[in-house]
């Protein structure tokens, strides 16, 4: 740090107000809309589908949770698609 206590303070603060703003914006998702939101969740879908089909399970109730895991969110991954274009026509 600097030897001048105030702009140790000053710095500090500032840290925590950006920190607590940044933070903010992350927990109320206030800058992410329609077409930012199907952008980001379709790779968080893939790595559900990646997940549930590369799993060892052997558990026949937990295999099929996996299957359906897997159907489902490629069902959502293409309605995503269709809606995006949708959104970029608009």
């Amino acid at each position: 740090m600097y030897q001048n206590k105030r702009l140790n303070r000053l710095i500090l603060l500032g840290s925590a107000v950006i920190f607590a703003g940044s933070l903010y914006l992350v927990r109320s998702q206030a800058t992410v809309h329609d077409a930012a939101w199907m952008q980001e969740m379709i790779p968080h879908h893939s790595t559900a589908i990646l997940t549930s089909e590369r799993a060892q399970l052997s558990d026949p109730e937990v295999k099929a949770l996996a299957q359906k895991i897997a159907k489902t969110q490629r069902e959502e991954i293409t309605e995503m698609k269709r809606l995006l274009k949708k959104v970029a026509d608009q």
